[in-house]
């Protein structure tokens, strides 16, 4: 179901977010002349945006003991972690998730990674079921399938680990069944 973050008085446990983060595509390239280069094919926010929204979103939308988990970049792990830490929560785990395939900005190291950060305030953590307690690890491998979509397994993740757990996503690209969304693509 879409729902308007500024109107809801619906509280959730889980919060999933994939921030729009400020980057563009990169230039032409000599090797690959078909590339577009400049903006994404979204709105990006800026930091201080992107964590005015989620201060919102945590201050009114969630229940007492509740989970924050957000997909950044390399770019902005150090940044997310920080603003995380200033809107008071404490970081449990890093999820990486290996793409397989990447780019190569300015053909240097190809970018496989991201990451999916697991937030929570402390003393108020939202306990994993019982019956899923070490069954999954902080890597996920599953190739990329469109720019920006994330990978199935978090989703199956997050839904086994938190069964009955009412599930907020974040600039959603499509409808989940289970989970409530907002998004300017939904």
């Amino acid at each position: 179901m879409k729902v308007d973050i500024y109107k809801s008085n619906k509280k959730y446990d889980i919060i999933y977010t994939d921030p729009p983060w400020k980057q563009g595509k990169g230039g032409k390239k000599k090797v690959r002349p078909n590339s577009s280069g400049g903006e994404l094919d979204y709105p990006t926010m800026s930091l201080q945006d992107i964590k005015e929204l989620h201060k919102n979103v945590f201050d009114n939308l969630t229940r007492d003991n509740h989970n924050v988990f957000m997909w950044t970049i390399d770019k902005y792990l150090i940044e997310t972690e920080q603003f995380m830490k200033e809107l008071g929560y404490t970081m449990h785990a890093r999820i990486v998730w290996h793409k397989v395939t990447g780019m190569a900005p300015a053909f240097t190291v190809r970018y496989t990674n991201e990451y999916l950060l697991w937030f929570y305030k402390k003393g108020k953590i939202l306990m994993l079921d019982d019956d899923v307690r070490g069954k999954y690890s902080t890597l996920i491998t599953e190739k990329v399938e469109r720019h920006s979509q994330k990978p199935k397994a978090a989703y199956l993740m997050l839904e086994d680990m938190f069964k009955k757990s009412t599930k907020l996503e974040l600039f959603a690209r499509s409808y989940r069944d289970g989970w409530d969304c907002w998004g300017n693509e939904v």
